[in-house]
């Protein structure tokens, strides 16, 4: 079994690239001492490289990491995973559910049909997610801290009293008439909704075990997300309004470290600069 002393074992899904990847260069910045587990799906070169790069920006890091291959969609990735995690550490003391994915811009590109689409986001972002954190809920259990901690991974566009209520421009009344002019990314956005019910739910579960359970809105970022998004490659940083990922990545990282526990319960949805309605 690998000998991490007391490092705080961090397990991040989708940790090689975007608000995962950042989450990660925030901790390996900061004084105390880690050892993150960098969840990647596909090429595992990927995730050495995001360990390579957070090393060079933190050369003298205290914190540690390694590669986890890990496709939260796939039953026998999740048991090949807890098997290694298992093996080689046998316990957790954070678990971050950050994968996730948008398919709908596919629909448009004619790689997947519109409820091909919707049943991928929602496997990804709702089912894939329950079942990875069921199959890891006991190594969490098993945490050496006083306090494990479980962070949901959510958006901005996910509340259904802000939909509902016509406060944003985003969500105005539709014209009368067909067809009608759905707002963007709504198989997303409905996904996430899903999501925040599904936190709650482990929120209630986990509470007398001592686990604190977040479900945290990074907001708007400038990040890659799934299939055919734009990503920070395809398009200039901070393009329609999105913030610069380390803002994200930094408050993810304050709650890691335990600096929002008093928000932890009754679960709410945390934002950098707000709390955010249902």
């Amino acid at each position: 079994m690998t000998n991490v002393g007391s490092k705080t074992i961090v397990l991040i899904t989708g940790a090689n690239t975007g608000l995962g990847f950042e989450i990660a260069k925030a901790l390996f910045a900061r004084p105390e001492q880690y050892h993150i587990l960098i969840g990647c799906r596909g090429q595992f070169s990927r995730a050495d490289d995001a360990i390579k790069e957070l090393q060079k920006l933190s050369p003298h890091s205290a914190s540690t990491a390694e590669p986890l291959s890990i496709d939260i969609s796939s039953d026998e990735s999740i048991a090949e995973a807890l098997e290694r995690v298992q093996k080689t550490l046998g316990y957790i003391d954070i678990l971050v559910n950050n994968a996730g994915a948008d398919f709908e811009t596919a629909v448009s590109s004619g790689r997947l049909t519109k409820r091909e689409a919707w049943s991928q986001t929602w496997d990804v972002n709702v089912s894939s997610t329950h079942l990875f954190t069921e199959a890891f809920a006991p190594l969490l259990l098993a945490s050496k801290t006083h306090s494990p901690r479980l962070l949901f991974i959510t958006s901005g566009l996910a509340s259904a009293t802000e939909n509902a209520s016509g406060s944003s421009p985003r969500y105005a009344l539709a014209p009368a008439g067909w067809p009608k002019p759905y707002a963007p990314y709504l198989a997303y956005r409905s996904s996430k909704s899903g999501l925040n019910l599904l936190a709650t739910e482990w929120a209630r579960l986990l509470y007398n075990d001592g686990v604190k359970v977040f479900n945290i809105s990074p907001g708007f970022l400038n990040t890659g997300l799934g299939d055919d998004r734009a990503t920070s490659e395809r398009r200039d940083k901070g393009a329609m309004g999105a913030l610069d990922p380390a803002i994200g990545g930094e408050y993810c990282a304050d709650v890691v470290e335990g600096k929002l526990d008093e928000k932890s319960w009754p679960i709410k949805t945390l934002r950098y600069d707000m709390v955010q309605p249902w």
